[in-house]
């Protein structure tokens, strides 16, 4: 079987492969060798964490567990952390299978199911408060990983060939640090992954990484921005980096490639302002998805009915785990709105709607065409052929089955 590289770009849309290919050369290039995933569902809500944890699982949120950026851990909502995913994993089921491992910055991923691990570079966002005195369990399973040292010695073997053995600390300087950190931390990730493919001498069986300068920078300027534009085709290129690495090493002949995304990119017209509409009720915003604590049914009616008001409706079939369904209800704005703490600076106090934080967004209603994905799967003994859906499910159960190991998750393969 070959090995197998999984590339995630965070935020890139179906859309913006579709009809952008002058911003997307190398994408587009490899569509052509490529079985071509034009449509794949996001995750619900499609926001970067639960897209994630169902890349590694093979399941929805009422398994995993992910149910958004952050998650109800019975008494409040916090960041989720890869000590959250209550499912098996890919990497879990490899190791299982008898294959190497590595996990090169794949948020949501943990140490013990990876034969090389290395953390996430934007991972250090939530580890702020577990910098502080007493750090908090929220905190410690994204402290778990930041702490792990590799062993396999592969980490070892790509610096003595001259590549950085550290990532640039992002959260240590002002904005202008951080912009070029994430650049420096995307690059890295993705030269050390080619180079452990191409240039080792025992390369990994199965390998995930990720890109997210195009997620961030949409969300501060805007889709369609020329920034956003030119973060897209960084991505773009740090893919054909990789791509002309496989040519020069001859890697095609035992070596698949699957580039895909988390979720799209959709316009924000605006936010609605919680610490007005909801004053002292725990939620959640998650773009245009909001989950909220309820303490029982007449409260959720009480909250619909206020919510309803302002266009906004609950989804009464939300992937929740069978034990929150009680206590969590789920509600989703009206189109390119999203759900905001607090209220925004240029609006007056005490609005309940008006500007956004972001420009950018996704997590909006399920069925929204801009928060739909696009998967390219190129693979020895792989047609290229076009297959216009694919449930999100599918993702693990093809990266599976291109690896020989048994059946996996909910989804079914689309090799």
């Amino acid at each position: 079987m070959p090995n197998i590289a999984v590339v995630m770009l965070d935020g890139v849309s179906a859309d913006h492969v579709a009809l952008h290919a002058r911003t997307t050369p190398n994408l587009q290039e490899l569509a052509r060798h490529s079985l071509r995933v034009e449509r794949l569902a996001p995750e619900k809500p499609a926001t970067s964490l639960p897209g994630r944890a169902s890349i590694l699982t093979g399941v929805d949120a009422s398994e995993h567990g992910i149910t958004g950026n952050f998650i109800w851990d019975g008494e409040s909502f916090r960041y989720a952390n890869p000590d959250d995913v209550r499912a098996p994993t890919l990497g879990a089921h490899a190791l299982a299978g008898g294959l190497d491992v590595a996990v090169l910055g794949f948020g949501m991923a943990r140490p013990e199911d990876a034969t090389t691990f290395v953390h996430a570079w934007w991972a250090n966002e939530m580890l702020q408060r577990g910098r502080d005195e007493k750090p908090t369990v929220a905190d410690e399973g994204w402290l778990r990983t930041s702490r792990h040292v590799d062993t396999s010695g592969r980490m070892a073997a790509l610096a003595a060939r001259g590549l950085d053995a550290e990532v640039v600390d992002a959260y240590a300087g002002d904005t202008v640090h951080y912009r070029l950190a994430e650049l420096a931390g995307d690059r890295q990730m993705m030269r050390w992954s080619a180079a452990a493919l191409t240039e080792l001498e025992v390369p990994p069986n199965l390998l995930l990484t990720e890109v997210l300068v195009p997620d961030s920078i949409q969300h501060g300027v805007g889709q369609g921005h020329p920034f956003a534009e030119w973060a897209i085709s960084y991505a773009d290129a740090l893919v054909g980096d990789l791509m002309r690495q496989f040519d020069r090493a001859d890697a095609w002949r035992d070596t698949a490639l699957v580039v895909l995304s988390d979720h799209g990119h959709g316009p924000v017209q605006g936010g609605l302002y919680l610490d007005t509409l909801l004053p002292g009720v725990p939620c959640a915003p998650e773009g245009g998805t909001l989950f909220v604590k309820v303490e029982h049914q007449r409260e959720r009616q009480q909250i619909a009915a206020r919510l309803a008001e302002h266009g906004v409706r609950e989804l009464p079939d939300a992937p929740l785990p069978s034990f929150q369904r009680s206590e969590l209800a789920v509600f989703v704005a009206p189109p390119g709105v999203v759900f905001t703490q607090h209220v925004h600076q240029r609006a007056a106090a005490g609005s309940v709607r008006g500007p956004a934080p972001y420009l950018s967004g996704h997590g909006f209603a399920p069925g929204s065409a801009s928060d739909e994905r696009f998967m390219l799967v190129r693979a020895p003994g792989v047609e290229a052929r076009r297959v216009a859906r694919a449930a999100a499910e599918d993702v693990a159960s093809t990266i599976a089955a291109l690896a020989g190991l048994r059946p996996f998750g909910r989804g079914r393969s689309l090799v």
